[in-house]
């Protein structure tokens, strides 16, 4: 059997001497595996199509249950990530956490558009990084069925407040005054609920919480239509990010770990 599809490659594994498994995010049929022999070599044609953050058109047939390259042809080669560490940071990034909330053979129209989006915006330094990363982070969560209720407070309703204050797990907000009244920051919070869920609470200053309300309804094309006056929100978003999306995928990502390092120095 042959066939051809469009995709994004998210992960690139050497195999052998000069072949490559890679991990394709498609549309149609989510996140695939495609084997593609001799592509490792200076010779091979499809060298330049078979690298990471690659998009392109793969003409594959099908032997011993397994997808093998034939062909194809570049749609976006992305080479402006490799412009800088950073941002080959960040979209290394990026394709981990694609690949972790995908999977195969379910459609993953949503995500691949939001991914190849969230490349371009990296490459071309459309936003600041920690904003660019937050957003992905959030919108991959939210996506993935973890979208927390942000109308208001969880206990009074209140749709303002100075801070307020995100249950990570119980996926809520809390505002200031019901926070003080409960003993925040006076009487320690047990570190587990009734059914062994983390308290995590993180405080969100009324621009964060605008900026996770928008993206809960953002169309994939918008997802980035946003901006912060000030640099200590955009921060405090990125770690939102990270903490809301690592928490409920219940796992870290080496990859951020990397990014971590290099923003750093």
């Amino acid at each position: 059997m042959r066939g051809t599809v469009d995709g994004l490659i998210l992960r690139e594994v050497a195999v052998g001497e000069s072949d490559k498994l890679l991990t394709i995010l498609t549309a149609e049929h989510g996140r695939i595996s495609m084997s593609a022999k001799g592509v490792r070599s200076m010779r091979s044609k499809h060298l330049a199509l078979c690298r990471v953050f690659t998009y392109g058109n793969f003409e594959y047939y099908e032997k011993g249950g397994k997808r093998w390259l034939a062909g194809g042809s570049v749609n976006d080669g992305f080479f402006g990530l490799n412009s800088d560490v950073e941002s080959f940071a960040l979209a290394s990034y990026v394709a981990e956490i694609a690949a972790e909330i995908t999977g195969e053979g379910v459609p993953a129209d949503e995500i691949l558009r939001a991914t190849l989006n969230t490349l371009y915006a990296i490459e071309k330094k459309l936003k600041p990084l920690a904003l660019i990363k937050g957003a992905y982070e959030l919108f991959a969560a939210f996506r993935s069925g973890y979208e927390p209720e942000l109308s208001g407070c969880r206990e009074c309703g209140a749709q303002s407040s100075d801070t307020f204050y995100l249950d990570v797990m119980g996926g809520s907000l809390v505002c200031q005054s019901c926070m003080s009244r409960r003993g925040a920051g006076h009487i320690p919070m047990p570190e587990t609920d009734a059914y062994l869920a983390k308290n995590i609470f993180i405080p969100m200053t009324p621009p964060t919480v605008a900026a996770a309300r928008y993206l809960a309804s953002a169309e994939v094309s918008r997802i980035f239509a946003f901006e912060f006056k000030d640099e200590s929100d955009e921060a405090d978003f990125s770690r939102l990010g990270e903490t809301y999306l690592q928490n409920h995928l219940e796992r870290g990502f080496d990859t951020l770990n990397f990014l971590k390092m290099v923003l750093e120095k």
